[in-house]
């Protein structure tokens, strides 16, 4: 099979170096105007790529490993429990989970998908998903489901619009069912499903209309000029206040089956896949498989070949040019010539528009690209990618067939140079979303988790202890703002949505600076530098990074205390500041008496980790994670890193079946006050980071066992407003459920105590 460096290397070699760069079209012809013989091997290189990545799956193998999840399902929805809720609830939720495996492997094979979507259905309804259950009845009624067996879905469907009080559907499913004949038992559902629509249609009528009200945020400007465009705050914002919000019209998820393409939520009980391209595509519903029709109809192919994962930003870029494409059109249809063409769009981008209320695809346009920087072997590296993607949208798609032009080799020119653009503007603009998931050991229907929809069982949120980029974002209103290694927002993503919040009191007529890298407290001046020369192509001259002390800050998560002569260092090399996250070996050596450290602590605490079920190792990490304040001094990153491996395995352990007494509480609520304050040092109380460590407090907080003031519930309160609201929903169930309630129970308590 060819590879991609394979090919690029050879296409490379047929590519004449490019001295001088002009724009993006000037650069693709290159690769479009070689000698013929050439010519015709590089063409040739991108259709054998495209071909060897064709990923053909045995449809017979794939039902049959559908058909035994499938069977495997029913075998345990059957068995489960009608007297017991929880043995009940433990069958059902490994019931989905294997239709739900039985869907993802059934591949497009109908006749499964339709019985996998149908069962899983069942077994989701009965759970109280109704909305993931509703959905799922359509997908099976969609693939084929038996007409003689049609009128069970519908039931099912005008049940959960019940329950969902979806008055429409519900009048329609009964619509149906009531020309259908049934037998005395869907009879009787029927009636009772009657006398709810009744009901329902009461309530709505006599329920008062809301009035949406308008979300009003500090005002803002653009400039453009010796600086280039940068945003300045036309008003004193606060700390805390929304300063935007930016919904971005095209972006791509970077965990492909956890995130729904089309809205970008975590994908967290039932997902549709795309049946056609190997399940590496899946949707939160069947509404946002609807809305991602088109966009998907030319990616499919090239998820199917996993063609995309080989592209980085580029996959990005030709999402932009998908949904850009129709808008920039306007400009390219006009004129006579491919240059002229592009010509007449680069004039566009050049102009000044009023950026808080010109279109997505419009800033789009304009954002500012260093290609024009770049050394002549990343040009090309990016050229070919452009040109490879343009040769998969002909030749696996019908998107020049949509696009509706004529004059096709101009067209592959003009595709190939604005996907180049894209990438380019990308790669100094584009932007990245983080959310909190479920811990990767654990998948969403285990039954130890739920005890109801969105509701965890007690001591079961620090399985959400999990951070993890998502998604790669176009955001050409928040690439306005210039970077700084101490930036004056902070970014919180909801899906498709991006907050951008005031990290600090932000004055008139000041400067708004984002953060292109790890900050000021995570890097040192020459890691950020090197970074922003080698991606941005810029030196940072903030008052960061030309200070006396441009380091301290960092260092000090990073000072060690000699084993040998007791003095106090810090790494001498760059690779060293985490050295515990590295495979290699690296000698860790004291700056006064270059003796290397033994670090035989690490070793024993790491051991004690993987046998925390046991009360007499607890103790020894606990004793051992106390001694590291004589090597680690203050909040050092690796004793952060120590702490939440502890705690995250003790909380572990616990909810596996370990007995703790009041020592191990009280030794774990000791840890993770240390725990949070250096996280809050190092990334700050609203970072994804120092939330994702709140899960420990919750458990220990929902235990009784972690005491916890009137101000830290505050702040719990807050951090959870910064989730998306997918998550923040499970959050906020926890805290209702079991630390409100304990909250309360206890100033009730010291109420009658004080009277």
């Amino acid at each position: 099979m060819l590879t991609l460096s394979k090919v690029f290397g050879e296409q490379n070699e047929l590519v004449p170096f490019i001295a001088s760069y002009k724009n993006e079209l000037e650069t693709v012809k290159v690769l479009h105007t070689l000698p013929a013989a050439k010519q015709q091997r590089f063409n040739e290189l991108t259709h054998e790529l495209l071909d060897s990545l064709d990923d053909v799956h045995d449809l017979k193998a794939c039902a049959e490993r559908s058909r035994s999840n499938r069977e495997h399902g029913n075998a345990v929805y059957t068995k489960r429990s009608k007297t017991n809720e929880s043995d009940r609830r433990e069958s059902l939720l490994l019931a989905c989970h294997l239709y739900t495996q039985a869907i993802l492997q059934a591949e497009n094979v109908h006749e499964e998908l339709c019985l996998g979507y149908a069962n899983r259905g069942m077994a989701l309804q009965e759970f109280g998903l109704y909305k993931e259950a509703y959905d799922d009845c359509e997908c099976a009624l969609e693939y084929g489901y038996p007409q003689k067996l049609q009128h069970k879905l519908i039931m099912r469907q005008a049940h959960c619009a019940w329950q969902l009080g979806d008055v429409h559907k519900l009048s329609e499913h009964l619509s149906w069912l009531e020309q259908q004949q049934l037998n005395a038992g869907y009879v009787n559902q029927l009636e009772q499903l009657q006398q709810q629509l009744t009901k329902l249609q009461e309530q709505q009528s006599s329920e008062p209309k809301e009035e949406l009200a308008s979300e009003q945020v500090p005002s803002l400007s653009a400039h453009s000029g010796i600086k280039g465009r940068h945003m300045v705050a036309t008003q004193s914002i606060q700390s805390g206040d929304i300063i935007f919000k930016e919904q971005t019209a095209c972006f791509v998820p970077l965990e492909p089956g956890l995130i729904c393409q089309q809205c970008a939520a975590s994908v967290l009980y039932a997902p549709i896949p795309c049946s056609q391209c190997h399940q590496r595509v899946v949707y939160c519903s069947r509404r946002c498989r609807q809305l991602n029709e088109q966009i998907h109809s030319y990616e499919c192919a090239g998820y199917k070949k996993n063609l995309f994962t080989l592209l980085g930003v580029s996959h990005l870029a030709l999402r932009m040019v998908l949904c850009y494409v129709q808008e920039w059109q306007t400009e390219l249809v006009r004129g006579s010539s491919v240059q002229e063409k592009w010509k007449m769009l680069m004039d566009k981008a050049r102009k000044c528009y009023d950026w808080s209320s010109a279109s997505q695809g419009l800033l789009s346009l304009c954002m500012m690209s260093h290609l024009d920087k770049a050394a002549s072997e990343e040009l090309i590296y990016y050229a070919l990618c452009a040109n490879l993607l343009q040769v998969y949208l002909h030749k696996c798609t019908n998107f020049y067939e949509q696009l509706g032009v004529d004059a096709r080799e101009d067209w592959d020119l003009l595709i190939a140079a604005l996907i180049l653009r894209c990438a380019g503007q990308l790669l100094c603009n584009g932007h990245v979303g983080d959310t909190i998931l479920l811990r990767s050991q654990c998948h969403m229907m285990e039954s130890k988790l739920w005890r109801a929809p969105f509701r965890l069982h007690l001591g079961q949120m620090h399985k959400f202890d999990s951070v993890a980029l998502t998604t790669a974002l176009n955001l050409p209103y928040l690439a306005l703002c210039n970077h700084a290694c101490a930036p004056s927002i902070r970014l919180h993503c909801d899906g498709r949505a991006v907050s951008c919040l005031a990290a600090k009191q932000i004055e008139a007529d000041e400067e708004i600076f984002n953060c292109y890298t790890l900050d000021y407290r995570n890097s040192s001046c020459a890691m950020r530098q090197a970074q922003l020369q080698q991606t941005f192509k810029f030196r940072c001259k903030c008052i960061n990074c030309t200070g006396s002390k441009p380091d301290e800050i960092f260092l000090s998560f990073n000072r060690y205390r000699c084993e040998f002569c007791a003095h106090i260092f810090v790494p001498s090399k760059q690779e060293e500041f985490k050295w515990w996250e590295s495979e290699s070996n690296l000698a860790i050596k004291c700056s006064k008496c270059q003796a290397t450290q033994l670090f035989n602590w690490y070793g024993i605490l790491r051991n004690t980790l993987e046998f925390c079920s046991e009360q007499q190792q607890r103790r020894k990490a606990y004793k051992a994670f106390e001694e590291l304040d004589t090597w680690l001094l203050d909040y050092h990153s690796l004793k952060l890193h120590l702490a939440q491996q502890l705690i995250a395995a003790c909380l572990t352990a616990k909810a596996d079946g370990a007995t703790f007494d009041d020592i191990d509480y009280k030794q774990l609520s000791r840890i993770l006050d240390h725990l949070l304050a250096g996280v809050a040092a190092q990334h700050g109380a609203d970072s994804m980071t120092y939330i994702s460590h709140l899960t420990y407090l919750m458990d220990l907080a929902a235990f009784g066992k972690y005491k916890c003031s009137s101000e830290q519930l505050r702040a719990v309160r807050t951090a959870i407003n910064y989730l998306p609201t997918d998550t923040k929903r499970i959050f906020v169930n926890y805290y209702n459920d079991f630390i409100e309630q304990r909250s309360a129970a206890n100033g009730n308590a010291n109420a009658n105590a004080n009277a």
